[in-house]
Order: C-alpha cells, then sequence, then structure tokens
C-alpha cells in the first residue's frame, strides 16, 4: 500500500504474520492518527487493519446523532474481520481506546492485549463543558469549531491530518456516556494493557488516564508519559518513542498458556 493511501484517514489494512492488530482512532479524527505506530507494528510482524469509526470519514454533520453503541458495534465486527489470528490486539487512541476496552471486556477470548493512547475516560474542562451542554436541547445539535487544529504540537502533522473541522455537540455528550460505561467495565478487564499519555494533553486529563491505569482488571498498568506531547501522541513529536512503545509491549506479552509478572510503574521521557 502506498503513502498516499495509507494516510489519506481512510481504513487501512498492512499484511503481516499470525498475529493481528486493530487500531482504533479517536472522535472527530481518522486513521492518520495511527499510521506510525501501524507501521512500526508491521514490522514487527503484525498485520494491521485500521478501520474508521461509525459515522467517521464523510461530514462532520454525519455524526451527530451517532449513538457510542454504534462505534462499539462497528469496531466489533471489524474485530471480526481478523477472526483466525493467533493472537489479537487492539490500539486504540482516545475514544478508540475506550472502544477497545468494551471489546476487551465483552470478548475476552478476542482482544490479547491492549494499547491504549491518550484513553478519554476523563475530559479536560472545556470537553466537560460540552457534554454539559450535550443535554440540553437547544444546543445538542450545536457543532463547535477546531479553530486551532487537532491536538497535536507538531505543526506539519496537525496540517497534515485529516481530521474533521468541528466536533458536534452531541458527540461530545455520546463520549461522556462511553466513559461512564467504560469506568463500571475495567475492573472486569483481563487483557493486560499499557498506556501511553503525553504530558500535555490539552483534550483529557493525565489524571483519567492514571485511573484507569489502577482500576483495569488485569493491571495496575504500565503509564508511559511523553513530556513533549499533546493529545494525539501517535503522531506528535515524539511518535516513534510511541510507536516502540507499542511494539515493545505487544512483543513482551507471553503466548496463550504462559504468565509473565506484571509491574506497575510511570515512566516520563
Amino acid at each position: 500500500m502506498g503513502r498516499e493511501a495509507i494516510e489519506d484517514g481512510g481504513e487501512f489494512e498492512l499484511p503481516g504474520g499470525p498475529d493481528a492488530v486493530l487500531l482504533l482512532h479517536g472522535l472527530t479524527g481518522s486513521t492518520f492518527e495511527l499510521v506510525p505506530v501501524a507501521r512500526r507494528l508491521q514490522r514487527a510482524g503484525l498485520r494491521c487493519l485500521a478501520p474508521l469509526l461509525a459515522g467517521h470519514g464523510g461530514r462532520t454533520e454525519d455524526l451527530v446523532g451517532v449513538p457510542w453503541t454504534e462505534w462499539v458495534g462497528k469496531a466489533r465486527r471489524d474485530l471480526a474481520r481478523l477472526e483466525g489470528a493467533r493472537r489479537t490486539f487492539v490500539v486504540g487512541c482516545s475514544t478508540g481506546a475506550l472502544v477497545g476496552c468494551v471489546l476487551a471486556h465483552d470478548q475476552p477470548a478476542r482482544v490479547d492485549g491492549l494499547v491504549l493512547l491518550a484513553p478519554a475516560l476523563e475530559l479536560a474542562p472545556q470537553g466537560r463543558l460540552g457534554a454539559v451542554l450535550a443535554r440540553l436541547p437547544f444546543t445538542r445539535n450545536v457543532i463547535v469549531p477546531k479553530r486551532g487544529g487537532a491536538d497535536v504540537s507538531d505543526p506539519e502533522m496537525r496540517r497534515r491530518n485529516p481530521c474533521m473541522d468541528g466536533v458536534p455537540l452531541a458527540a461530545i455528550g455520546e463520549l461522556a456516556a462511553l466513559e461512564r460505561h467504560v469506568d463500571r467495565q475495567l475492573p472486569g478487564i483481563a487483557a493486560p494493557a499499557l498506556v501511553v499519555h503525553g504530558a500535555k494533553d490539552h483534550t483529557v486529563t493525565l489524571a483519567g488516564a492514571r485511573r484507569l491505569a489502577r482500576r483495569i482488571g488485569s493491571g495496575p498498568a504500565e503509564v508511559v508519559v511523553l513530556p513533549k506531547s499533546w493529545h494525539l501522541v501517535g503522531i506528535d513529536v515524539e511518535r516513534d518513542r510511541c510507536a516502540d512503545e507499542a511494539a515493545r509491549f505487544l512483543e513482551a506479552l507471553p503466548m496463550p498458556g504462559r504468565r509473565s509478572p506484571r509491574a506497575a510503574r510511570t515512566r516520563t521521557r
């Protein structure tokens, strides 16, 4: 697959060996957010499938009215496309990380490991305000423009990122509902997880990521904090480090039937 085809924000698939990865992007985003991670995992021998979440890939208006259950439902169908893989992992960014958690909870036999990039368990204050406004009938369908572009410090990546140019308040309300659902499910998730978060994230909180790492049933999960990165750690200035951490974690997971010691730690580099 050529560079242009994989970086246009649409669905892509990279061939690999017996293990497979489902890569899930964030709210109003696209698969572009996950390209460096996917390329690194392919070099490690993994087959990579990066689909679009329900309501994405078209106009911002198309996302209005799409419930979070459809994000999960489509991801579940995409996970089924990897049936037959020896092991299947999920790498999710932001909202995609929460969707991955639901898959791991609901289908534990199908998800052997999670890499959660800036998981959106707790929105930053402006996002929490948007969730409140989403409950009001006269503001629910409002689309808030992204005047500053995507939450990524690398100006070239911000320019190239084919994300939506606005955020529907209704979609923020759905994300808030998904957050509550995942928070309840966390203790029941058995898949081992790695959390990678940007220290300068303006969209979701590091406190929420650490809460997820503490509460997840397989945890406490390792948390890696990238000191220079904003929200989209997969494409920001430390994207190579992010991709390497994902590959390191997945490569170290034991094959089914074997066990490895768990150690919780937070690293900032």
